[in-house]
């Protein structure tokens, strides 16, 4: 793909919301309950590896799955706010397959004996991404937390903690 070619421009302008969106449709899922935004960024079969902060293996699964990954892992926060910077860099593979970096900044509020607590990772990920007849969509998403700042029980609580 050349980078002067008019479908190149429009590729990237496409992955560059796909990117934003997914971070959008995460808090958009923890506002509303609806979280068929963040599904639609994804394949029909997607791989998320959250490995190098959960500690497990990546998985795939079925893209309607990551509602309830990403619905449980957010559960016991009050809001979450996915501050995506712009991309990174897009590197295209091919005309149908690219990886794309992109930063964020993600705050979880939570309350503590009625005090709101903050939590915040920064974050780089890294999406594998397929062209499909839905669009540019993510086929793998590999999250590499770089920094935790703000009231540590955070980190615990997205892993599954819960506050008596």
């Amino acid at each position: 793909m050349k980078p002067q070619d008019l479908q190149y421009t429009l590729d990237w302008i496409a992955i560059r919301e796909l990117v934003a969106e997914y971070g959008q449709a995460i808090d958009f899922g923890k506002d509303t309950g609806d979280w068929s935004r963040w599904v639609n960024v994804f394949t029909p079969q997607v791989t998320a590896d959250y490995s190098r902060l959960f500690g497990d293996e990546p998985v795939t699964m079925a893209r309607e799955q990551m509602a309830q990954v990403g619905g449980n892992a957010l559960a016991p926060f009050s809001r979450v706010q996915h501050a995506t910077a712009n991309t990174v860099r897009t590197h295209f593979k091919n005309d149908t397959e690219a990886q794309v970096m992109a930063y964020a900044d993600v705050g979880h509020f939570f309350s503590v004996g009625g005090v709101i607590q903050e939590w915040t990772v920064v974050i780089r990920y890294t999406h594998d991404l397929e062209k499909t007849t839905e669009g540019w969509r993510i086929r793998r998403v590999m999250l590499d937390p770089i920094h935790f700042r703000g009231n540590p029980l955070g980190l615990d609580m997205v892993k599954g903690k819960r506050l008596v």
